[in-house]
Formats: structure tokens, C-alpha cells, sequence
């Protein structure tokens, strides 16, 4: 059939089930942006900055399964490319859609604006494939081709796609088969039967045997399939911080959380002394294992890939790991595994509201049983993340982070995406002062669009966890002194946000009650101690000092 080339990339979009498009206009995606105008299956969301659109982005393919940005070339895409990189290290298929200068122009390398005026329109196009896994640059005899190839590669491999869109080619028509189909690459079947009988007869043959998932588990929604595994073989679990919260925290034969020795003892000497360890996708990254702290049997370890299986040195390519699950489940026999008992969780009575100065411990505590069951959790780096990590949560609850890429400011235009991809969901944001004030000017859009989460901006004035790692009072780990609370209103003076300062736990209280009234934004400031923190990011922070500063000496030539 025929149709424009805006007319089918929208279709592709609408495929993937993206509804909402974030980004900034610019001279050369305008044509694009007019046709998305017009139609009322797509809206485009217009942000501050393009590196915002690219965290909005990723925060919505989190729980969208896909996400989108529009840029302009050159000083847009370029601009966003941190926040693309950010989702490529956390596993987030976002598809950044870039409007070039048109076909006639990059044809004749004319000397334009937003490049380097040289005629070269390769340097783009190489930085992004860096940090993407499929790129084009779209034109009208490739486009019926590309634009599926490139959007069906970045949703199977869950990471970031480029797209170069000429300004010039959206009105014309091309011939195309078919729609974008959302399914994952069948498996060879013989090495199906292979892998899972491997795996079967690997399991069985365990006396310790552990599941350790990582966010692969969370991106190819293989929850149900995990769980399933594990009650079926009676095999213990745990998560890597990346994954907190995929599984219920509720779920039988559920550890707690590894991170290295910053685990519990327990769990620590359970994953040391396995035989036989499932890992999903696990990467043993410094910010999630105490430094490289973990002691995993490297023998027993069964590597579990999206398309791939190692185990015993034998690699099974060519299958996925559902279908290596669902095999696995089909070829086992009925048995008898004992039943696995549900962690106790900790029982701390929280203190009497009063007017002594709030700190760190407190604030938490309340905020623990201020979480409810199938709320989303928006956690940055820093204090909030250490915090929100050591906490057990209720059913149903996804933790949005960045603990791998760790780019601050990342949060508060993720929760953009968020709210728009789970918009009957309530939403918390805990995000420290230094990293609201990379991103702050998003409070506008939140406003713009009328959208009601529950911000908590943690002020402990400046840097705090770089001033554990070095630098406690010196004047880089400072940062400016701004009236948080009075921030939100003038951002938008159509809207009327919920704003408090807290200072005492009496004023928390009372913030916390109003907040859960309102429909509107809230935007709680919570003033802190500078030094006050979790004790496990102290710790972390003087194992990335000695990493980073002290017990290596650098190698000559390195």
C-alpha cells in the first residue's frame, strides 16, 4: 500500500504503543512535528532542553516498554546524546528522531547551520552509533526498510535507535508491506530442547542453588517465568540494586537485595557458597556491589542472556530466555519442593511526631510507610537512592533509577515519562538539591501538562555524597542557595501547586497528610543536615574514594 513517509514512521510509533513524543522544536523537524499536530493518536510533549526529552524518554519506555524523542540536528541531538547513552547502559529502548537539513543539502554537503560548516554530515551520525544499537538515515528509497529494521532492533535488544529524518521526505509516498510487528526472534528449536535440558539437569543436580536477576528480568517482562522457576525447583532469590522491586519483595524464597558484602551476612554467604547460580543478565558493575565486593562462584554461575545461554562452558545461542523458561517448566516433572518461607520483614515502631529537627533516619522511616502498594518510585543517586534501596517495599511497587549511568538531575524529567506511561499510578520523586538543579526548569512542563506527583526535594545543601568521597567542606561540593519550596508557582503562574518547606518531623507530618489530599502537584522540601546520610552510602562512598584515589597505584602506560 502507499502512504507518506511522516504518515508510516507515526504508524511504526503507534506499533510500539507510544502515545507521547517528547522533545524541541527546531527549524528542521518542524514538518514532522506539523504532522504529529494533526494527528490525534500521537502528542508531542515540548521540554525545556533536549537532554530532558531523552530522560523523559527513557523514563516512559521504563514502563511503556518504548519511548520516543523529536530533536533538531546538530545542537539538538547532540544535546540529548548523554541522556541516550544513559538509556543504552540501563537497558531503555528509547528511539531519538532527528530532523536533518534536507536530502538536497546533505547530498551537495552545503555549508549549513547547526554544523560544523564544513560539509561533513557523518560526525553525528558517528557519535550516536557509539551509543545505539541501529541507525539510519532515512531517505525515500530506503524508508520502508529502515524505519522497521531500526525501531524492531532497538525494541528486541531493549536499547536506544537513531533515527536522521530529512526535512524534505515526510510528504513523500512509498510502498510498504506491512506494520511493525512487536515480536522477539523465534528459537532454533533443536538448541532449545538443548539448552533447556542442559538447564534442567543443572538444577537438578544442585544442592545451593540461588537466582540472581538483574533489570533484563524487568525488560522482557519475564517476571511471571522467574517466579515460576522458582517456586516450581524451591530456588532462592535475590536482586542486583538495578532490579529493585521486579520481583515482590513479598515473594517466597525472596533474600533481600545483593549488593556484595553490603548485603545481608546471610545472603552474602548463601550467594558464596551456591552450586549452581541462575543469573539473568547479571552485570557486576562498582555502584552495585559495594566496589566489587561480591563473592559468586564463578563455576556455578548459569549465564542467562535475552538470546543466549552459558552454562558449563557449552553456549546455546539462538534461543530466548522465555522460551528457555517456558521449556524448562514443560520438561520438569511434578515434584514436591518444599515450600520456601517469606523474609520477615523488619519491625521498627516509628517515633512520635515532634519538633526536633528532622534527619536522615527519621525521614526514612516515615517515608517507608508512606510508600503504598503499586506506587511508582522515582529514586536518584545519592542519599535517596542508598535510602530508598535498603527499604522493604510493598507489592506492586517499580523503583525508576539510574544507578549504572548515574547522571544527576536524571529523575525529575523521567518522572515526566512516568507519569504519562502510568498516568492512573500515584508517583513519589525523591531528588536531592545538586540534582534538582541540573534539571528544575522540567517543573514547568510537569505543570504545563497538569500532572500531580508527590516531589520530595531532599535539602542537605550541596554534594553530600561527594563530600564523603572527598572534599567535605571545600567549595566545589557547594552549590547555590535557592528557595526550593517558592520554586514550583513561579514556574508556571497559571498553576497552584501544593509547596512546603519541612524542617521537624511535626511538619513533615503534617505535609505528608495535606500531600495525600491534594490534586494537584505537591512539592515537599525536606531540610536535612548537610553531613546526614544512610550509613551503607557512607560506607559506599569511602570504597569509591579508595578505589578511585587510593590503593591503586596508576600503571605506566595505562
Amino acid at each position: 500500500m502507499k502512504i507518506t513517509i511522516g504518515a508510516f514512521l507515526l504508524q511504526q510509533l503507534r506499533a510500539l504503543r507510544i502515545r507521547h513524543l517528547y522533545g524541541v522544536p527546531g527549524d528542521y523537524n518542524l514538518a514532522l512535528l506539523e504532522l504529529i499536530e494533526h494527528d490525534a493518536s500521537v502528542e508531542f510533549i515540548g521540554n525545556c532542553n533536549e537532554l530532558n526529552a531523552a530522560y523523559a524518554a527513557d523514563g516512559y519506555a521504563r514502563l511503556n516498554g518504548a519511548g520516543a524523542l523529536i530533536t533538531t540536528y546538530g545542537v539538538g541531538d547532540l544535546a540529548a546524546l548523554s541522556g541516550i547513552a544513559g538509556a543504552y547502559a540501563e537497558s531503555a529502548p528509547v528511539i531519538c528522531l532527528a530532523g536533518t537539513p534536507p536530502l538536497h543539502a546533505m547530498k551537495n554537503r552545503a555549508l549549513v547551520h547547526h554544523s560544523l560548516a564544513d560539509g561533513n554530515f557523518d560526525n553525528v551520525m558517528n557519535c550516536f552509533k557509539q551509543f545505539t544499537v541501529a541507525q539510519a538515515l532515512i531517505t525515500p528509497e530506503n524508508a520502508a526498510n529502515e524505519i522497521p529494521r531500526v525501531l524492531s532492533t532497538g525494541w528486541q535488544q531493549k536499547k536506544p535507535v537513531y533515527l536522521q529524518l530529512p526535512s524534505d521526505i515526510h510528504n513523500f509516498e512509498i510502498e510498504v508491506d506491512d506494520f511493525l510487528p512487536l515480536r522477539l526472534p523465534c528459537s532454533d528449536p533443536q538448541k532449545l530442547r538443548m539448552a533447556a535440558a542442559a538447564l534442567l539437569q543443572r538444577i537438578q543436580q544442585a544442592q545451593r542453588p540461588m537466582i540472581l536477576i538483574d533489570q533484563m528480568v524487568d525488560r522482557f517482562r519475564l517476571q511471571p517465568l522467574v517466579l515460576a522457576v522458582a517456586h516450581k525447583f524451591a530456588i532462592p532469590l535475590t536482586n542486583m540494586p538495578t532490579a529493585k522491586c521486579v520481583i515482590p519483595e513479598s515473594t517466597p524464597g525472596w533474600q533481600g537485595g545483593y549488593s556484595g558484602d553490603l548485603s545481608s551476612p546471610a545472603l552474602f554467604e548463601k550467594l558464596a557458597q551456591a552450586d549452581c547460580v541462575l543469573s539473568f543478565g547479571t552485570r557486576l558493575v562498582d555502584s552495585t556491589t559495594g566496589y566489587f565486593s561480591q563473592q559468586i562462584p564463578m563455576q556455578a554461575v548459569v549465564d542467562i542472556q535475552p538470546y543466549s545461554l552459558r552454562l558449563d562452558g557449552t553456549l546455546y545461542p539462538t534461543v530466548t530466555t522465555a522460551d528457555v523458561l517456558q521449556t524448562l517448566l514443560e520438561l520438569a516433572e511434578e515434584t514436591n519442593a518444599p515450600a520456601q518461607a517469606v523474609l520477615p520483614k523488619a519491625q521498627r515502631r516509628l517515633a512520635i511526631p515532634s519538633d526536633t529537627a528532622l534527619d536522615q533516619a527519621y525521614f526514612w522511616q516515615r517515608i517507608n510507610h508512606f510508600i503504598q502498594a503499586d506506587d511508582v518510585l522515582v529514586v536518584e543517586n545519592g542519599t535517596s537512592g542508598a535510602a530508598v534501596g535498603a527499604m522493604r517495599m510493598p507489592d506492586g511497587i517499580t523503583v525508576v533509577n539510574q544507578p549504572i549511568w548515574g547522571s544527576i538531575g536524571y529523575t525529575l524529567p523521567a518522572l515526566l515519562g512516568t507519569l504519562m506511561a502510568a498516568p492512573a499510578r500515584r508517583q513519589l520523586l525523591f531528588i536531592g538539591d545538586g540534582s534538582f538543579q541540573f534539571t528544575a526548569q522540567e517543573v514547568s512542563t510537569l505543570l504545563r501538562c497538569n500532572l500531580k506527583p508527590i516531589i520530595f526535594l531532599i535539602n542537605n545543601e550541596g554534594y553530600t555524597i561527594e563530600r564523603y568521597i572527598l572534599g567535605e567542606l571545600s567549595s566545589y561540593n557547594d552549590i547555590g542557595s535557592w528557595d526550593y519550596a517558592k520554586l514550583p508557582a513561579v514556574l508556571n503562574h497559571q498553576a497552584t501547586p501544593f509547596c512546603v518547606a519541612v524542617e521537624t518531623s511535626q511538619q513533615l507530618e503534617m505535609a505528608l497528610e495535606q500531600a495525600s489530599r491534594q490534586d494537584r502537584l505537591a512539592f515537599i522540601e525536606v531540610k536535612l543536615p548537610m553531613m546526614d546520610a544512610p550509613s551503607a552510602m557512607k560506607e559506599f562512598c569511602q570504597r569509591c574514594n579508595r578505589f578511585n584515589f587510593g590503593q591503586h597505584d596508576p600503571q605506566p602506560g595505562a
